[in-house]
């Protein structure tokens, strides 16, 4: 690993006005190793370098000094995809209420989670035990809408 590394995370951790315990806090290391890391004293495991990733919403690439063309696809799917929860979510609140929407956002979340598990090992055999929570949540997202009742229909607009 290089310097880039230190230097790069040390940036974004300032750019989003994090202090050093409370990113690691978050990261679900010591302060301490997140300093060493910071200023390149240790280098991180690459799942560490994922985690580290995934919460600064960059690529490992950039991490690594190789922000490439993952820079600037990322912000757009990431767009992309915050819109669509975004107004999913809204559309749950509308329709049913506070209740179910927060019972939609576990059931997206568990979605994620399930798409973190299949792309951390896709060779690994399908076994529902290892997407936690999406039956769960998925039950109980329809429990919670029949139990609201119908929705009003949808006011789509051809684009």
């Amino acid at each position: 690993m290089n310097s880039d590394f230190a230097k790069t995370i040390h940036g974004l951790r300032l750019e989003r006005k994090l202090s050093q315990r409370r990113a690691a806090s978050e990261l679900g290391i010591s302060q301490a190793v997140l300093s060493h890391y910071e200023k390149g004293v240790r280098q991180p495991k690459l799942a560490c370098v994922r985690k580290i990733a995934a919460f600064y919403g960059v690529t490992a690439d950039e991490l690594l000094g190789n922000p490439g063309e993952a820079r600037r696809r990322m912000p757009e799917c990431e767009e992309n995809l915050l819109g669509e929860v975004s107004e999913a979510i809204e559309h749950v609140e509308n329709a049913f209420g506070e209740t179910t929407a927060a019972i939609a956002a576990r059931y997206l979340a568990a979605a994620v989670r399930n798409v973190r598990a299949i792309t951390d090992d896709p060779n690994r055999s399908y076994d529902p035990r290892v997407h936690l929570g999406i039956r769960e949540a998925e039950a109980a997202l329809y429990e919670a809408a029949r139990r609201e009742g119908t929705p009003p229909p949808r006011n789509e607009t051809a684009e």
